[in-house]
C-alpha cells in the first residue's frame, strides 16, 4: 500500500502562524488514523499468523509506532507483546561478525543478528510454544544469560520491531506473518519543487535524539550517517514493497518544531563529514516558520522518541 503524502510548504507555515495548537492536533490525528489502519490490517490477517514484523530505517519512529499499533490492537481485544530485534544481536567478538567495506564492524547488516535463533523463535511462537526472548546488554556488550519467557495464548499476538523486520532471511521462512513498514513518507513542496527531503527529516530526528539521549554531537551523528544510509539501501528499503501496510510517521509540524534546535546543532559543526548535506538541511529549515516546541503534547511521537 502506497503511504506517500504531499503537502504545500505555505499550508504548513500558515497553520503554524494562525492555529498552531489545532495544527498539532490535526497532524497527530492523521498519524493515529494511519496506525488504526495498520491495526486493522493486522486483525484481518490474524487467522494466518499472530506474528507481526515491523521494520523501518533509522529514526523512522519504529518504537513509538509499534507501541501505538500494540495499543490499537489491545483496544480491539488482542493482547499484544513487543520484542525488539536488537535483543537478537550477536556478540561483537563472534567469528564472522559482518564488517563494512573498510573493515569496521557492520551493525547495520542483518548477519549481525542471531538469524537461526530468531527464525526458530518465530516458528515456535506460531505453533503456540514457549520461547525465552534473549536480552542484549548494550552497555556491557553482552547477552544476558536469562531470557524472558513468551508464549502466545488465545487472542494474543506479538510485534517484532527492528530495522531488519522485513528481511527475506525472516519473511521467506515466515511468509504468513503480517509485515508493517514505518518511515516518514511526506513530501513538502513549494511551487512544484521539493523543499525538504524525507530523508532529511530522519537526519534531524536522529541528530536531536543522539544529542539528548546518547551524548553524541551532531558531528558524531553525521559521521555515522553514510554507513547508516549504505545499510538502508542494501538491507532495508529494497524490502519495503513487501509490507502489507506502510505507515507514514511524518508529522507536518515536526520540521517547524525542530528548526530552532537543529539550527543550533548543525551550525558551525567542527570537522563536519557531511558539509553539503548539512548546508542543504539548514537551507531547507529556513523556509519553515518556527513552532514553539512547548506546545507539543507529551504523548506525541517527537516527545516520546526524540525529545526529552
Amino acid at each position: 500500500m502506497n503511504a506517500e503524502h504531499f503537502v504545500e510548504l505555505e499550508l504548513i507555515n500558515e497553520a503554524v502562524r494562525e492555529d498552531p495548537i489545532g495544527f498539532i492536533q490535526r497532524c497527530d490525528q492523521a498519524y493515529t488514523d494511519r496506525v488504526e489502519k495498520a491495526a486493522d490490517t493486522v486483525i484481518s490477517r490474524l487467522h494466518l499468523s499472530r506474528i507481526i514484523l515491523l521494520a523501518g530505517p533509522s529514526a523512522s519512529g519504529k518504537t513509538t509506532t509499534a507501541s501505538r499499533v500494540r495499543r490499537a490492537l489491545e483496544q480491539r481485544g488482542i493482547y499484544c507483546h513487543m520484542v525488539s530485534l536488537d535483543d537478537y544481536y550477536r556478540m561483537k567478538t563472534d567469528d564472522g561478525f559482518p564488517r563494512t567495506p573498510n573493515g569496521e564492524l557492520d551493525l547495520e547488516a542483518p548477519e549481525a543478528l542471531r538469524i537461526d535463533l530468531l527464525n526458530e523463535h518465530l516458528g515456535a511462537l506460531d505453533r503456540g510454544e514457549e520461547i525465552l526472548v534473549p536480552h542484549y546488554d548494550f552497555q556491557r556488550q553482552c547477552i544476558s544469560e536469562e531470557g524472558t519467557p513468551l508464549q502466545l495464548h488465545e487472542n494474543e499476538a506479538v510485534i517484532f520491531e527492528g530495522i531488519h523486520g522485513l528481511n527475506p532471511m525472516f519473511t521467506d521462512r515466515h511468509p504468513e506473518a503480517t509485515r508493517l513498514f514505518v518511515s516518514p513518507a511526506t513530501y513538502v513542496f513549494h511551487q512544484d519543487e521539493e523543499v525538504f527531503d524525507r530523508v532529511w527529516l530522519r537526519v534531524i530526528r536522529r541528530t536531536v535524539r543522539d544529542y539528548y539521549f546518547r551524548c553524541a554531537s551532531a558531528a558524531d551523528t553525521l559521521g555515522m550517517w553514510a554507513n547508516v544510509r549504505r545499510g538502508e539501501k542494501r538491507y532495508i528499503t529494497p524490502y519495503k514493497k513487501t509490507a502489507h501496510y506502510h505507515i507514514d510517521s511524518a508529522h507536518n509540524y515536526e520540521i517547524p518544531a525542530l528548526r530552532p534546535i537543529v539550527e543550533k546543532l548543525l551550525t558551525n559543526v567542527e570537522n563536519n563529514p557531511q558539509e553539503l548535506l548539512t548546508e542543504e538541511i539548514l537551507h531547507g529549515l529556513m523556509q519553515f516558520e518556527p513552532l514553539d516546541i512547548n506546545l507539543l503534547p507529551p504523548t506525541c511521537l517527537l516527545k516520546e522518541e526524540f525529545l526529552p
